[in-house]
């Protein structure tokens, strides 16, 4: 199975150690019992698997008594795989009654690995969180955390020198089909899914979307199918954070090792959940005697876009697949400056939004407006501080900037709206950094739950001589 791989020749192949290998995801954890018992079955199907008899009924010593007994049988030290240790944690989260039963059971369970230390070669544990409260890491203090060692950096994907190494033939025959060249396409895959990094310095490729990527030689964004944001989009959705809320959590600086790691309910901070889920990644680190800071942001467009399309489909009632469709339109409407397009399409998303959600302040719309700019794959910048007052947003299209103001009533006109936005950005010369280039204003008025726009090109006059 190695041959012709660095550990070939580096590892002796004829020693070997009896194997324990659990997956928690397989378990079941909706309740106390039900825990326990589908841990019970697991064990009791490995010892069969391994031709051994178990005695015992009770958790945790049956996990104690299948570790003694494969000892005895095969005279050597046994290794322990465990695989989404946390799945059972991860699952009841929300739910603090039975997470605080399934936080028992596991604390019980995982103590046995402690207490057979004599008896065990090798423990390894894979999971997303890292529960601060549960015994795997206080029982268990023999437990080396590798999260953040940079030892272990790239152990999870692929570095820029093995993709260019051992995709080369697969990223020439993309380049062809999308008729750019091999630098080109380069560029783009590292754009889409590169970016995660555990050491600050060293960045890899997600290795699941790059594989689909040269399995299916098409450009997509694959995360959805792997990303688990159910949990993710409740705690933003409960919290009611706005989008200038969440914007902060991904420019995120100045934090220690357990603002990431350590990861308790829901009611905690959610950069830990956003890391552990990984919608944020380290973008630098830096460190100042014996002070460390942790520097965080999205990975890779397609991880960003990701984010912003569960967050449209958890704040209105389309699908992600109704909220792609809509955000092409509203893209290439953008990209034209047509303003009956954009009025169209927004219209329609906003047509979406349930009654119960809606909420009668500027802010609400603001941050909704924005988060669909986000979300059509616009390079947005919110809330711009100027020296004379703070403009909604600027979306860069490269050449032309559009500089936007957004003004909400409950009563009035959409004509009195959009004219104050106007006249906002011009008073407070919103304008004035962009003048560089071709500069177009935009100005959105809600009124009620309805909502129209309108673009006009910067005048001439308002130009720097």
């Amino acid at each position: 199975m190695f041959e012709g791989l660095y550990i070939y020749d580096k590892w002796d192949w004829e020693q070997s150690y009896p194997v324990i290998h659990l997956d928690m995801s397989e378990i079941k954890s909706k309740s106390f019992e039900i825990l326990e018992n589908s841990l019970i079955n697991q064990i009791k199907r490995i010892a069969k698997e391994k031709k051994i008899n178990l005695e015992s009924d009770i958790l945790p010593d049956i996990f104690a008594e299948l570790i003694d007994e494969i000892h005895t049988k095969f005279g050597k030290k046994v290794v322990v795989l465990v695989d989404e240790y946390d799945a059972p944690l991860v699952d009841n989260i929300s739910d603090e009654t039975v997470l605080d039963d399934v936080k028992e059971v596991m604390n019980s369970f995982y103590k046995i690995l402690k207490s057979k230390n004599e008896f065990l070669r090798f423990i390894f544990l894979t999971g997303v969180s890292r529960f601060s409260g549960v015994s795997v890491f206080s029982g268990l203090n023999n437990l080396d955390d590798i999260s953040l060692n940079k030892d272990f950096s790239t152990i999870c994907g692929y570095t820029q020198k093995e993709l260019e190494h051992y995709f080369k033939e697969y990223i020439n025959i993309l380049a062809s089909k999308y008729n750019s060249s091999y630098d080109e396409c380069l560029d783009d895959i590292k754009f889409c899914y590169d970016g995660y990094s555990w050491d600050g310095e060293i960045s890899s490729y997600n290795p699941y979307s790059t594989l689909k990527l040269f399995r299916q030689n098409t450009f997509s964004n694959y995360w959805f199918s792997t990303g688990t944001t159910t949990l993710l989009m409740k705690t933003i959705k409960n919290r009611s954070l706005s989008s200038d809320d969440i914007e902060g959590l991904f420019e995120t600086s100045n934090l220690r090792e357990g603002d990431l790691m350590d990861f308790e309910s829901v009611s905690d901070d959610i950069t830990a959940l956003l890391f552990q889920t990984g919608y944020l990644t380290i973008k630098k680190i830096t460190k100042k005697r014996r002070s460390v800071s942790y520097f965080l942001d999205f990975p890779n467009m397609e991880v960003k876009n990701s984010f912003y399309e569960n967050l449209l489909s958890t704040f209105t009632d389309y699908s992600k697949k109704n909220v792609r469709f809509i955000n092409k339109h509203l893209n290439d409407a953008f990209l034209k400056c047509d303003e009956d397009s954009v009025r169209k399409y927004l219209q329609l998303m906003i047509s979406k939004v349930s009654n119960n959600r809606h909420i009668a302040k500027e802010s609400f719309y603001q941050d909704l407006f924005l988060v669909w700019l986000h979300d059509a794959g616009f390079k947005v910048q919110e809330e711009v501080d100027t020296n004379i007052g703070i403009l909604d947003g600027v979306i860069d299209l490269g050449d032309i900037v559009v500089v936007c103001e957004i003004k909400f009533s409950l009563v009035g006109s959409f004509d009195e709206l959009i004219a104050d936005a106007f006249q906002q950005i011009y008073d407070k010369k919103y304008y004035t950094p962009y003048v560089d280039k071709e500069v177009f204003l935009l100005a959105v008025g809600v009124c009620g739950k309805e909502i129209d726009c309108k673009f006009k090109p910067l005048e001439e006059k308002y130009l720097l001589k």
